[in-house]
């Protein structure tokens, strides 16, 4: 009996013969998705500051680019990323990995991250975004079947109002590091797989450190204990109940260096505390001094108590304080959009790369119910 051989590639097939695909779907070299709802925080700089992310998959055989990303209320553009500004805002999922680009290889995917600042009153806001991509895909196998070169995509806007708590620190020169929102800050931009879930840990947690007649040591400075803020008291932010408690790091090499008390992901955040303030809101206080901690799991909490003094245990390459919130007692569960209920804004602040002096663009002014961005240098008194 004469054998027929029949071989069949899928890749030859019309695409409306595919099962579970209808006659009219669309093939897209690109797949996107919303890592999480938008949140918002009302800023220093008197603006709604939007923040959400988009995952881009590229699911072709070649490098896509990405051309364009369109943030719309209704049909009214809000938001245009394109060239330079779009590869600031996008980089690899990959943990550490913040190049800077617009080029997406085959079977990879990115993160581009979206700032959009809006005014007037948070009642205005709206409850939704759309967001399409615009991008083209390199010559090569399957390229000429991709039907469309852009996608557009709902985001619901998460429209409660940040938490209201009192900052952690006391006294001047408070300048926040790695604060929401810009695009490359190592928080804002940070991601991490949890619990089967790409998560956005640390989009509005801060790291504050102390600045003195614009140095951040005093002496040379080679010493954790030169720095101004070494040491300082930590205060609870708000009532709440202790439901973790980490301590006895040492604190991290300085210089910064290989750290062997980092271990786990216990150690990353050092001697710590977390503090339960509501329901799916919990206060993470990082890197504390060893030896300081005054408080214990299971204890009841008031409002400015001193939780510890600032340290730099843990995953850290100088002193500071790391503090967030966080939606459970996981320091890598998504992080809560807050604001303090009152300071001072000195100034913003930036750090010269040659000499580490920290220059201040004074603008002081009172601030109520803030979230300090990225910069902002800060008097705290209660």
């Amino acid at each position: 009996m004469r054998r027929l051989s029949l071989v069949i590639s899928i890749t030859s097939l019309c695409v409306c013969l595919l099962p579970g695909v209808s006659p009219a779907a669309d093939v897209t070299g690109l797949t996107v998705r919303n890592v999480d709802a938008v949140r918002y925080v009302p800023a220093t700089d008197g603006r709604k500051h939007l923040e959400f992310d988009l995952l881009i998959t590229n699911g072709a055989q070649t490098e896509a680019t990405l051309r364009e990303v369109v943030v719309r209320v209704g049909r009214k553009v809000m938001l245009r990323l394109s060239a330079g500004e779009l590869a600031t805002s996008t980089h690899s999922i990959a943990v550490g990995v913040r190049t800077p680009t617009r080029k997406i290889p085959p079977a990879s995917s990115v993160i581009t991250m979206i700032d959009l600042k809006l005014s007037g009153p948070a009642r205005d806001l709206p409850p939704r975004l759309t967001s399409t991509v615009k991008y083209g895909v390199a010559p090569g196998p399957l390229s000429n079947i991709i039907d469309r070169h852009r996608i557009t995509i709902g985001t619901a806007v998460d429209r409660k109002v940040p938490i209201s708590v009192a900052p952690p620190l006391r006294g001047s020169g408070w300048f926040g590091l790695n604060a929401c929102c810009v695009p490359t800050a190592p928080h804002r931009s940070g991601i991490l797989a949890v619990n089967n879930r790409l998560t956005m840990v640390e989009t509005f947690a801060i790291d504050y450190v102390k600045v003195v007649d614009g140095s951040l040591t005093r002496g040379d400075g080679t010493k954790v204990t030169d720095f101004y803020g070494y040491g300082q008291p930590i205060h609870n932010v708000a009532r709440g109940k202790v439901v973790a408690v980490h301590k006895g790091l040492p604190d991290a090499p300085f210089p910064p260096g290989p750290n062997p008390s980092v271990r786990s992901s216990d150690d990353y955040t050092g001697n710590s505390v977390m503090v339960r303030l509501a329901p799916h809101t919990f206060a993470l206080y990082a890197h504390l001094k060893p030896g300081s901690i005054r408080v214990r799991k299971g204890q009841r909490l008031r409002r400015g108590q001193v939780i510890g003094r600032l340290g730099n245990s843990g995953n850290s390459t100088g002193p500071h304080l790391h503090f967030s919130l966080q939606v459970t007692s996981n320091p890598f569960s998504r992080g809560v959009p807050f604001v303090f209920d009152r300071f001072r804004l000195q100034g913003t602040g930036t750090i010269d790369p040659e000499t580490g002096e920290v220059h201040i663009r004074r603008s002081p002014r009172p601030a109520r119910s803030t979230y300090p961005l990225d910069g902002a240098v800060a008097t705290f008194n209660r």
